[in-house]
């Protein structure tokens, strides 16, 4: 048996499914991937490649749509970049700036942080242009300020800042930058501005309320007085608060304060604000500013809410008048409230001019009620030209911001004043006058009229005067009485129309009679008729008829036979007529004018003046032109005689000028002739054919050279040669544009800077040459080279003696580039080496003291012994010098920054025996001021070194340097050395030189000279010799606190001293008061040389107490070996010294005296004849104190002796002449004057009493002494 299954139904067959398709995938795939691959390929182009990152910056332009573009690139995005020429167009400001340096560390992104190691920008320029004001909503408090990475700026540099319009700039900004994703971390390292340097320190929280604190501390100058400021950032920013102050000399600022920034209302902003300021001066901020003396404090604090009230006092304690360039108001004191519905003013008021002013009223945001209330006003005081009057009365400006209505009512001595205008509104606004009264005594002049604001700004205006004097309303004006009615009325709106009309009734000028009237009809550039016809006694002026299009003609006539009707600076006769046509590019004209001993204001003085001209529109008609002046005096100029002429046609024709002229008490005589053409364009083309200048300096045009000039300003110079300057300069080219933009090239040589002699006054002679090339194109790109090329500088010493400065090369080049203006100059010469490059903004030619620098400046000298020869014989310098400082901040007070370095210096003094070498020199400029960061120079075995600070900000520079001495040999000769140690400062300041430290002498030997010329008395007057100029050192105001110790090894010499000292002295002086010192100096041991003998010094004091050079003295000295101790004592004071002769036992001053002088007592019948032996003696011992060549020179006796073979000596006068070889040991020469005997003589002395004597000459002898002394 089978089974049957029942199958499922038979279903469709599906289509087999698709197979894979890795190939589109594979495509799809890949062209993804070469898609990526190029754009990373694409990004490492533009990022790592100069070329690629120079393309990518190129097309800012065209992505910004012409908002940012760069000039010039150099470097990648990697490795750092330099961009120039930067400009950012934006909707209200323009940026330029120079250029743009980047260093930065890419693989600090690994670690979260940007890191950029400098940051330099050059000169960056502000544009700003008034934008519309739009509504903004109040400004929000942020949620937080962090960064999603560290960043970090190590050094941030801007050479300058400058804002435009205003021009104003900042300068030399160094600053660094750090987040380190908690704070922010700014540090303002430095930055000047006009007044001075300013640096500061702030810290920002990220997270909110975004704790702050901060620094900022300035130091500058106002009106040459040192000022310092500071201010103190604290509190965080949504609720900043300040506080600060400046200090100078007589000037002070102290401002406190605190800020909710962020209020939604701006009334609650403000938390306090107090400030107090004295004796500042506005122009010393603001130079367009008028100067005064203020003082004012404010103060504002929150009242009630949302409103805040405040006051304000100011004092100005030197006012003066406007015309003074001074600020006449002297006080103005004031209270306010404001809020959101009203500012109310009250206790307002000032001192304004000598009188007072009270303001009152308040303001709504759709009305104000304001009123001024004066009294008692000086014009005079507010203006010199103003009228001599005081007025008093009432402004008031109240209503509607639509609709206002002002109102004044003035009244003083002699002038009267009032007004009412207002204002309507609507849809035809106008300014309606409705009444405009003045009156200044008798005469009165009203006015009224109407003004539209809108549409064709149509206006009329109606004026009349009474009886008006002009001589009350200023000085130099005439007196009379002026009788007229003015009609005026047009449109200000495209196409202008103004129409006037003025009829004078019966009036007098300068007591003469006037009358006339005058109608104008002004159109768009054409004058459509004018009617004049004035006379004022006979003297008369008339004009009548249109100009502007063809077919105009208008005629002139003057007829003045004394002008001197016009008032006082008027004089002498003017007479003339004329007729113009034509239009203005192409005038027709026919006149003739004459003037006779004219004076005009302002000094315009003239003796005689002839013109006569007759220009036809024909180019083919005659064309004359002609000027005669003589005796012309205008300002600075005095001309003998000028005379101009023009003859031939219009289109061909010649020009001459001639004169003679005095400027600047130089003489002058001009010759200019030129021929040309003008064509219908109104262009003038020809050719410059004579132009010579005599005088100094002149010039003189070597050949003719094409001239072009051009109605709008266009000027042309072709190729022109001129001698100029002793030398010639070659012109190509000299173009002026329409816009008054340079272009041109040529090239001068052999210019002789002398010759500018007149002009240009040089403190220094020289011969020198110069040479130049120059080439400059009409889009701003130039260059300019000026070089030496021959002469010299004569460098002044004394008594009337010259150095060259032998001059190799000097040579300066300019660069203008339309945006910038880099220069580099360069000198060398035998005694140094200076290059200096930088730039200055260009800014359109607009270069002045405020235009910012920067720059490098680097100067050598390279061997110091050089400038031995600049001063004097005896010094020897040594060593080089080189400095590398940076320039910046405004040109009209440029600011350095760098290093000074200085090695192997030497100083040497032959005179004094001051040796210094091995000198190292090490300073920081910074400013205007000098670090002394080391200074060292070594001397014998020891060394000096030197640091300090040198400020220059003021008038008077104020240094401190320290000096530290170790064993230093402050000189090193065979009679005088000195090696001392210690610590020492001096200090400058204030105009105060002081000297403070202790020094220490090691080792000392100083020695004066035997014998010296003597010096006369201070007392005495040599005639025909000028007196001798008193040092510098003699009248600075020195104070001196130094503690002087002789040390241990001080010997000295001189005046019969041989001693070692020791001892230590304080000495002190203050300015106007003599040298004082206190201590003691003590005598060791010596001996002291007088009356031809040699005494030792058994004790020795020298003590100040009082003045330097009066010490007290208490000094003994005994002859060596003196059986009775003779010697001297000196006591007293050296100004009054005190000296005796002593002796161990007493005996008379006569045997004192012999046994000083010749070693035994006085006896017997040779008392006269011993003391006459000592008298010579001391004479010849004396003398011979100053000559010192021997120890004993003298006449002395001999006694009778008998030798030892029985022969007998007799006793005679004995010529002696010896020296004390040592303390024991005597060498002499003795020669008999009776006879001829002659001995060498030597004797030692054993002890006190015991003495051997060996003679070897004519006779030998040998003998031993022992003396016992009894009486």
């Amino acid at each position: 048996m089978s089974e049957h299954h029942d199958l499922p139904p038979e279903t469709p067959q599906a289509p087999p499914a698709a197979p894979p398709r890795p190939r589109r995938w594979r495509l799809a795939f890949s062209c993804l991937a070469l898609t990526l691959a190029l754009l990373l390929a694409g990004l490492g182009w533009i990022s790592a490649s100069p070329a690629g990152f120079a393309w990518a910056l190129g097309k800012l332009d065209w992505l910004s749509g012409q908002r940012l573009s760069v000039g010039a690139t150099q470097g990648t995005l990697w490795r750092g970049f330099a961009l120039r020429d930067i400009r950012l167009r934006g909707g209200a400001d323009d940026v330029d700036i120079e250029s743009l340096r980047l260093d930065w560390q890419p693989a600090a992104l690994s670690r979260g942080e940007l890191r950029i190691s400098r940051l330099d920008v050059g000169h960056v320029r502000v544009l700003s242009r008034p934008a519309p004001e739009q509504k903004s909503a109040p400004l929000a408090a942020p949620r937080t300020l962090a960064l999603p990475l560290r960043l970090k700026v190590d050094q941030l540099n801007l050479a300058s800042l400058t804002l435009e319009p205003a021009h104003f700039s900042l300068y030399r900004l160094q600053a660094a930058y750090d987040y380190d994703g908690a704070r922010h971390r700014l540090q303002l390292q430095r930055l000047d501005s006009p007044w001075g340097e300013a640096r500061a320190g702030l810290t920002l929280s990220a997270a909110s309320p975004f704790a702050l604190s901060g620094q900022l501390s300035a130091k500058g100058e106002l009106e040459q007085v040192p000022v310092k400021a500071r201010l103190d950032l604290s509190g965080d920013l949504l609720k900043p608060a300040f506080s600060g102050e400046m200090d100078g000399k007589g000037v002070s600022v102290d401002i406190a304060g605190a800020l909710r920034p962020f209020d939604a209302n701006p009334f609650n902003r403000l938390v306090r604000l107090d400030a107090r300021v004295g004796n500042i001066n506005p122009q010393a901020i603001l130079p367009d500013w008028p100067k005064a003396r203020l003082s004012f404090a404010v103060f504002a604090e929150p009242d009630a809410g949302q409103r805040v009230k405040g006051g304000l006092t100011l004092v100005n304690t030197e006012p003066g008048a406007l015309s003074a360039q001074r600020l006449p108001l002297s006080l103005l004191a004031g209270e306010f409230r404001a809020d959101e519905q009203a500012l109310e003013l009250f206790n307002s008021h000032a001192e304004l001019g000598g009188g007072k002013l009270g303001l009152v009223g308040e303001v709504k945001p759709d009305r104000m009620k304001l009123a001024l209330d004066l009294s008692q006003l000086s014009l005079r005081q507010l203006h010199a030209s103003a009228p001599d009057d005081v007025i008093s009365g009432r402004l008031t400006a109240e209503g509607a911001f639509a609709a206002p209505r002002f109102a004044a009512q003035l009244k003083g001595k002699w002038l009267q004043a009032s007004a009412l205008a207002e204002l309507s509104g609507g849809q035809q606004p106008a300014l309606l006058l409705k009444k405009l009264e003045l009156g200044a005594g008798s005469g009165a002049a009203s006015v009224n009229g109407k003004l539209g604001l809108s549409g064709k700004r149509l206006f009329e205006l109606n004026g009349k005067l009474v009886h008006a004097d002009p001589a009350r309303l200023r000085d130099g004006l005439p007196s009379g009485d002026l009788n007229a009615t003015l009609k005026m009325a047009g449109q200000l709106a495209e196409p202008m129309e103004v129409g006037a009309k003025l009829q004078l009734a019966p009036s007098r000028l300068s007591g003469a009679p006037l009358s006339g009237n005058a109608s104008v009809l002004l159109g768009e550039a054409r004058l459509k008729q004018l009617l004049l016809d004035l006379k004022l006694a006979d003297n008369r002026l008339q004009a009548s008829g249109s100009y502007g299009v063809p077919g105009d003609k208008l005629k002139l006539a003057v007829n003045a036979p004394n002008l001197s009707l016009l008032g006082p600076g008027f004089a002498g006769v003017v007479q003339g007529q004329g007729e113009l046509a034509g239009v203005p590019k192409i005038p027709v004209l026919s006149a003739k004018l004459q003037a006779q001993r004219l004076r005009l204001p302002g000094g315009v003085a003239l003796q005689s003046m002839q013109f006569a001209g007759n220009i036809k529109a024909d180019q083919a008609s005659p064309f004359q032109l002609s000027l005669d002046v003589a005796a012309l005096q205008a300002g600075g100029v005095s001309a003998e005689q000028l005379r101009a002429r023009a003859s031939g046609t219009r289109a061909r024709h010649s020009l001459q000028l001639d004169g003679r002229f005095q400027l600047e008490q130089q003489n002058y005589a001009l010759q200019l002739a030129a021929a040309g053409g003008l064509s219908l364009d109104n262009r003038w083309q020809g050719s410059l054919q004579k132009l010579e200048l005599a005088g100094k300096p002149g010039l003189s045009l070597q050949a003719p050279a094409d001239l072009t000039l051009g109605a709008d300003g266009q000027a042309r110079l072709g190729a022109a040669r001129l001698a100029l300057l002793g030398g010639s300069l070659n012109l190509a080219e000299l173009t002026r544009q329409a816009n008054g933009a340079l272009s041109g090239g040529g090239s001068a040589r052999g210019l002789r800077l002398s010759e500018l002699g007149p002009w240009l006054k040089l403190p220094l002679e020289q011969n020198l040459q110069f040479d130049a090339d120059w080439s400059l194109s009409p889009a701003g790109i130039g260059k300019l080279a000026l070089w030496r090329s021959g002469g010299d500088v004569q460098l002044p010493l004394d008594k009337g003696r010259h150095v060259a400065l032998g001059l190799k090369t000097a040579r300066a080049e300019l660069d203008l580039d339309s945006r910038q203006l880099a220069f580099n100059v360069s000198v060398d010469s035998r005694f140094a080496q200076a290059q200096g490059q930088g730039s200055l903004p260009w800014n359109g030619g607009r270069i002045d003291g405020h235009t910012p620098l920067s720059g490098n400046l680097r100067a050598s000298l390279p061997s110091l012994a050089a400038l031995a020869e600049l001063s004097g014989p005896g010094l020897e310098l040594g060593g080089q010098l080189a400095a590398n400082l940076d320039l910046g901040g405004p040109l009209q007070m440029p600011q350095a920054q760098g290093q000074i370095r200085g090695d192997k210096l030497k100083l040497a003094d032959r005179r004094t025996g001051v040796s210094l070498s091995d000198g190292s020199l090490l300073a920081r400029v910074d400013g205007r001021q000098l670090t002394l960061q080391q200074l060292r120079f070594v001397s014998g075995k020891g060394e000096v070194n030197a640091s300090g600070s040198l400020d220059f900000s003021d008038a008077q520079p104020d240094a401190r340097v320290k000096v530290s001495l170790q064993k230093f040999s402050v000189f090193d000769r065979p009679n005088r050395r000195l090696v001392v140690s210690g610590q020492s400062e001096l200090a400058f300041v204030g105009g105060r030189l002081s000297l403070s430290g202790r020094i220490r002498a090691d080792q000392g030997r100083v020695g004066l000279p035997k014998l010296g010329a003597p010096d006369l008395g201070a007392d005495v007057v040599v005639v025909g010799r000028p007196a001798a100029e008193p040092s510098a050192f003699a009248t600075m105001p020195l104070t001196v606190a130094l503690d002087l110790d002789l040390g241990e090894r001080f010997r000295f010499s001189g005046q019969g001293l041989d001693v070692e000292l020791s001892g230590l002295v304080h000495v002190s002086a203050n300015p106007g008061e003599a040298p004082a010192a206190r201590g003691q100096v003590k005598v060791d041991k010596g001996r002291y040389k007088a009356y031809g003998q040699d005494l030792d010094i058994t004790f020795g004091a020298i003590t100040f107490n009082g003045p330097l050079d009066n010490p007290l003295l208490n000094v003994q000295a005994k002859r060596r070996l003196s059986p009775v101790g003779a010697g001297v004592e000196v006591t007293g004071s050296v100004a009054a010294p005190k000296v005796r002769l002593i002796t161990d036992d007493p005996m008379a001053d006569k045997d004192k005296l012999a046994w000083l002088v010749l070693g035994r007592a006085a006896s017997g019948d040779r008392d006269n004849n011993d003391l006459a032996a000592s008298a010579g003696m001391m004479l010849a011992g004396s003398i011979n104190d100053h000559i010192g060549l021997f120890d004993d020179l003298g006449v002395s006796s001999r006694k009778e002796k008998t030798l030892s073979n029985g022969t007998v000596s007799p006793a005679e006068q004995v010529v002696t002449v010896g020296r004390q070889l040592t303390r024991e040991l005597y060498l002499g020469y003795e020669y008999g004057i009776s006879s001829a005997d002659q001995a060498v003589k030597l004797a030692y002395q054993l002890s006190k009493g015991w003495s051997v004597v060996l003679r070897a000459g004519t006779a030998m002898s040998a003998e031993s002494r022992y003396t016992l002394r009894f009486d």
